[in-house]
């Protein structure tokens, strides 16, 4: 009986001690709308059409999924471009501060191609988590988006993209 009463209090203790570390990903959901509020770019001058920049943009995170189900959000940030007659690829970064006070930072890239005659532009790519605070702090994840931008790059135009992914949180 003893042996038994030992085994028991040891495998509590273990799990007590385990449990905590470990953590589960979830599958997290939604849409960013935004804005591109400034564009800077420049011809390249080495093929007609090609041109490259950074924009800044700001707008909204509408969460369907996940550990933020129901929140919407502000959201911010930069990316850098590389296209040739609106065909080409971005990478950039984006805050997310939550109402709690945490915060998420991403990493996203991915392609944009002209459609309707280039009047809207879609795009697509993944995006992964880099930073965190709060309940995201040491969080990892990644995922994919997908999405339009309706008027012209250079004057701000407005956007959505859909995103899926999962997200681990310690």
């Amino acid at each position: 009986m003893k042996r038994w009463g030992l085994f028991l209090a040891m495998l509590l203790s273990v799990t007590f001690i385990l449990l905590p570390g470990i953590s589960v990903a979830e599958e997290v959901a939604g849409r960013n709308v935004g804005h591109s509020q400034k564009t800077e770019m420049m011809e390249v001058g080495d093929v007609p059409g090609h041109f490259m920049g950074v924009s800044q943009f700001h707008g909204l995170a509408f969460y369907t999924k996940g550990p933020d189900k129901g929140e919407i959000i502000t959201r911010m940030g930069t990316s850098t471009f590389d296209v040739v007659k609106g065909k080409g690829t971005a990478t950039g970064y984006e805050v997310k501060p939550f109402r709690d006070g945490s915060m998420v930072v991403l990493k996203n890239s991915g392609t944009s191609t002209p459609i309707d005659g280039g009047k809207k532009t879609a795009f697509e790519g993944t995006w992964e988590v880099v930073g965190g605070t709060g309940r995201y702090a040491g969080a990892k994840g990644t995922g994919t988006y997908k999405g339009e931008r309706i008027g012209d790059f250079k004057t701000g135009g407005d956007y959505y993209a859909d995103f899926t992914g999962t997200i681990t949180m310690k």
